[in-house]
Formats: structure tokens, sequence, C-alpha cells
């Protein structure tokens, strides 16, 4: 996928010339329906997935929402996709974190684990949830700065599978044997 492709979906991944002649161009960026998911769009799923991988592999919920942990548990309970302020706020006061309850969104989670790749899976899934966010509105230099960040982390994801994929395996060279001088025949 080439970058022109994934800088393109910054401002809804259309150009004024596919969008036809009924298209308005007042209308804002985020009350425009994508027909179909553009470069980055995938690109942002991709990263998303991998993240969401690492946090499967270490014990972590993969559904998108709100997560509650018991005092004295180490397991996450699903709340629900979506929840209000109000309601995250009268389940904080039902359960005070002063007794040990734990509130976070998923992508939270790993925010504080011990691993590093957990650590960096919750980034990640910040990241994509912020940018994902903001294409629907005004784009800033702190947005292209995450979404070059995200480039990067999509290609390392990219070139990690290449190399799990890969059939190639690395090991230490061999010695070389020792070479007898044979005198050469004349014939």
């Amino acid at each position: 996928m080439a970058w022109r492709d994934l800088f393109s979906g910054l401002t809804g991944g259309r150009r004024a010339k596919d969008l036809g002649a009924d298209h308005d161009p007042f209308t804002r960026p985020e009350a425009v329906e994508a027909s179909e998911p553009d470069g980055l769009a995938l690109a942002l799923d991709e990263i998303e997935a991998a993240a969401l991988e690492v946090y499967a592999a270490n014990g972590l919920p993969d559904q998108a929402g709100h997560y509650r942990r018991a005092p004295n548990e180490t397991e996450w309970r699903f709340l629900g996709a979506d929840m209000t302020p109000e309601a995250r706020f009268a389940l904080a006061l039902e359960h005070p974190p002063e007794q040990g309850w734990r509130f976070a969104r998923l992508q939270d989670l790993g925010a504080r684990s011990d691993r590093a790749d957990v650590r960096e899976a919750s980034r990640l899934l910040n990241d994509v949830a912020e940018f994902r966010l903001a294409r629907r509105g005004v784009l800033t230099q702190d947005h292209l700065l995450m979404a070059m960040e995200l480039g990067g982390a999509w290609r390392a994801l990219q070139d990690a599978r290449a190399i799990r994929s890969s059939q190639l395996s690395l090991s230490v060279p061999r010695k070389p044997r020792a070479r007898r001088d044979k005198p050469v025949s004349e014939a």
C-alpha cells in the first residue's frame, strides 16, 4: 500500500473528482459516509488487530468497550461497548477505587503492564482510537505526527509478519573445513 493512499485517507480518503457531480463541497467530512474503507482505515484496522493479538496472547480482553476489575481479582469483566460518562461515574461511586475496584477502556488495560509489548499495544490502541476520532473533525499537526508514527508501526508489523511467514532461518555459520592442496595433474 502506498503512502499516498494512506495519507489520502486523512480527509476521508476520497478526492473531489471521485465524489461525483452531486457532491456538496461544503459538507463536513464526518457527514459524508464512506462507501468502502479507504487505505488508511484498512491500515488502522491492521494495526489494531496486531495490538489486540498482543493483548490476547497476554490474557487481556480483545473486545472494544469498558471493563472493570474487582478487588483481589486478575481478570477484567466486560461492562459494555459504549457507556456514558454518567454511567461510568455512577459505577465509580458504587465501587470506589479506594476499595480496590478498577475501571478502564480496552485500550487502557495494558498501559501499566510489566511487559513492554503490552504497553506498546496499549499505546497503539489509544493512538488508533484517537486518530479515528480526529478524522471526523479538524486535523492538526499533532495528528499528522501521530499518523507518521502509526505508519512506522504499520511498517514494523508488515516486516514482522514477513519474517514470521518466511521459510528462511538464520544460523551460525560452520567453520570451513581444512583444505588439502592436491597437485593438479596434467593430462
